[in-house]
This record gives structure tokens, C-alpha cells and sequence, in this order.
């Protein structure tokens, strides 16, 4: 049963796999949920995301397992995974777990649904989505070229990290999150799709399970950063209770007074 108004829990927490905790943008329980649901029988795909040199943008790919995760942070890049989704139904194996924006769980939820496929959703705290050509703005802004990009991350690789971009050259370009140039570009909303102007769906509380960053005073200074998470769905809290259990993730309890002002502060 969903319920779309009162969070059967909040909560925050971490990965107990360091490694994780590390490269993800806060916390690594998301990925921590991810490998445990591909290692059951119920769960057989999900959905990660690589680094195109080609196209210099993050796509999408189906992955059948917990050893196809690739740990990138966030992406802060609009990805239309209604489309992807869609367009690789016949593909999917066994159930899927899949991490989306607020405004995309419940169209995936009755794609998969219709299709008779048992899925799991994660979503997170939205601020708006940012198209790929605004990160191609940012990278013009910076004086670097495409054609010279092999990598990059929006987040991760510590707490609360940065935008990170690996050059042909060796070189390694680093800003802290949220800094010029790339706050002026969320910000000016030249590059923010129209739907976001119209959206009210800043959490997913459709989703199973709803994560944050905790952006608290006593966070500051984590190292390797920490996830506020929302159980939304008796199925969401089965999953956590049996990460808990077998030493998964450790958490304590939270509330909305914490999750309210976590990504605001």
C-alpha cells in the first residue's frame, strides 16, 4: 500500500560498507538498498548510469547485477527514464529497482506495473532538474572542452564533494558543491526543463523509500556523509528492517522537522 501523505518513518543513516559510503554523494544507503535487493530472487534489474565520452553526458543502462553498480554520486542531468523504461520493457528480468526524480515514480510505477513487473522505487529531494546543456555551459564557463572531458562526477568520493572532471591531459578539475559557476546556472533557470516550473513533487513520497542530504550543522563535518531517508510503503519499511537487521546500513530515528529544513539548510 502507498501512502502519499505521511512517511511511515524518517530516518538517518549510512552504508555500513565504507567503500560505498565514500563514493556515493551522502550516505551510500541507496546503493546499499540496491545491491541487497539484486542479490533476492525477486529482483533481477536495475538501472545505473556511466559516463559517455562520445556524447559527454551520463546515459542510462540496465544492469542484472549488484556488481554492475557503477557508484557515481548524483547526476545533476535531466534523464527522461520513463522513455528509457519504456523502450527496454522486454529486457527487464525478474522484478526492478530503480532510483528516479519525484516526478517520475508514478508513471514508472504503472509502466511496470502494467507490464506485471515487481519493482522497488528510490527517489529523492528535488530542487529542480538541470539539462545537459547547462553542464556543457558550465564546462564552456570554465574554459574546457568537451572533446577533452574522459570523466566526470556531479558528487561523491567524500562528503560533501563537488563536480569533479578528469581531463585527456591527466588533470583532474575540482569545485566544491554548489559554487560559481554552476550555482548561477541552477539558479537562472535557462536550463531547467518547463516541466519543473509546474511541478509540486519536491519529494517522492510515491516512492518506496525517499532519500536527502542532511545539509545540517552537525553534518558539517562528516567525511563521508550521511543519508535522511523517508519509508514511505510497508514494502519500503520490510526492506529496511531487513537491512538493519543484517547489518546493512545503521540508522537512527529522525522527523519532519529535520527533513523539512536537511535540504534547505
Amino acid at each position: 500500500m502507498i501512502n502519499t501523505n505521511t512517511p511511515m518513518g524518517y530516518h538517518i543513516g549510512c552504508a555500513t560498507n565504507t567503500n560505498d559510503r565514500f563514493r556515493a554523494s551522502s550516505g551510500g544507503v541507496g546503493t546499499s538498498i540496491i545491491r541487497y535487493l539484486l542479490s533476492l530472487p525477486d529482483y533481477g534489474t536495475s538501472i545505473t548510469f556511466t559516463f559517455d565520452v562520445t556524447s559527454c553526458m551520463y546515459v542510462p543502462k540496465l544492469i542484472y547485477s549488484e556488481d554492475d553498480i557503477n557508484i557515481c554520486g548524483s547526476i545533476y542531468q535531466d534523464i527522461d527514464l520513463i522513455k528509457f523504461v519504456k523502450e527496454n520493457i522486454q529486457h527487464i528480468q525478474g522484478g526492478m529497482v530503480i532510483t528516479c526524480a519525484p516526478c517520475q515514480v508514478v508513471g514508472i510505477r504503472q509502466l511496470l506495473n502494467r507490464n506485471n513487473i515487481k519493482n522497488f522505487i528510490l527517489s529523492f529531494c528535488c530542487s529542480g532538474q538541470t539539462t545537459i546543456e547547462g553542464t556543457w555551459q558550465y564546462y564552456h564557463f570554465l574554459g574546457i572542452k568537451k572533446d577533452d572531458i574522459i570523466n566526470m562526477q556531479y558528487r561523491g568520493n567524500g562528503w560533501p564533494s563537488g563536480i569533479q572532471i578528469w581531463l585527456k591531459n591527466g588533470n583532474k578539475i575540482y569545485h566544491d558543491n554548489y559554487t560559481e559557476p554552476w550555482r548561477t546556472i541552477h539558479l537562472s533557470g535557462l536550463y531547467r526543463p518547463k516541466r519543473c516550473y509546474y511541478c509540486k513533487y519536491d519529494t517522492g513520497r510515491n516512492a518506496d523509500i525517499t532519500m536527502a542530504d542532511p545539509w545540517l550543522d552537525k553534518y558539517k563535518n562528516e567525511k563521508l556523509g550521511k543519508t535522511l531517508f523517508l519509508v514511505n510503503t510497508e514494502k519500503g519499511q520490510c526492506i529496511f528492517e531487513a537491512l538493519s537487521q543484517l547489518n546493512l546500513i545503521e540508522s537512527h530515528p529522525s522527523d519532519y522537522n529535520t527533513y523539512a529544513i536537511a535540504p534547505k539548510a
